[in-house]
């Protein structure tokens, strides 16, 4: 099994299927699913055939090379994907809110998410995520589960006035004079299909009266979160 593993180019794992009825095995090189080497005991049979186990890691095998934080996806040197350049350790994701759907279809319509400025409690400290942030997630003030991803599309916030939002239609009425305005755009990429995140397992995440400070968080904490919508029925 190490000899095929080895001597296969790019070859991530050796697995083999043999009859029998003794239980399957599976050996992971380091602490992930792969690299690694396997077994599985397959045997005709109307009830227990052995093929869910086979079943199982298959769609965990699925579920690994989706996943952008691997310490396999960190070290391949392939650009398969246009995002694929990424670093996720080094990439910052903004997480922030929405306070209504009047809300959200302003930014889904505009394609610009603005945030308070000011020294009151909510608005956004500008540290090196916020500031470079490539991705912006958003729940809204009463959820902690949400699939609303944005692609940053400029790097750093604008300025706009009030009298700005104004004239774009934003729904309610402004309450500072100035606001920091990132443009942004839905993320449609397959990487990124069917999934949502658990903002409650982010390590900024404050809950209580904190639960709608936006922070900002690394990629590789995002899809440490992820929820992945099951596609195996």
């Amino acid at each position: 099994m190490h000899a095929y593993k080895d001597s296969i180019r790019r070859a991530v794992g050796a697995y083999v299927l043999y009859p029998g009825t003794e239980g399957s095995y599976i050996k992971y090189g380091f602490h992930e699913l792969i690299p690694g080497l396997g077994a599985f005991a397959i045997r005709p049979s109307k009830f227990d055939a052995g093929s869910e186990q086979l079943k199982s890691f298959v769609y965990d095998i699925l579920r690994h090379f989706e996943n952008r934080a691997s310490q396999r996806e960190k070290m391949s040197p392939e650009t398969i994907r246009a995002n694929r350049g990424l670093i996720p350790d080094e990439t910052y994701v903004l997480v922030a809110y929405y306070k209504s759907e009047a809300h959200l279809k302003w930014i889904l319509d505009k394609k610009i998410y603005k945030a308070r400025t000011d020294s009151r409690r909510g608005s956004l400290r500008l540290g090196p995520g916020e500031t470079l942030a490539k991705y912006l997630l958003l729940p809204s003030t009463n959820e902690t589960i949400t699939d609303k991803l944005f692609r940053i599309i400029k790097i750093g916030p604008r300025v706009f006035s009030k009298e700005n939002l104004i004239e774009k239609g934003y729904p309610t009425a402004p309450s500072q004079n100035y606001y920091l305005v990132y443009e942004v755009e839905r993320i449609t990429d397959e990487e990124f299909a069917n999934q949502s995140w658990d903002i409650k397992q982010l390590s900024d995440y404050a809950g209580g009266r904190g639960s709608g400070l936006p922070f900002s968080i690394t990629l590789t904490e995002l899809m440490n979160a992820s929820n992945k919508v099951s596609d195996t029925n």
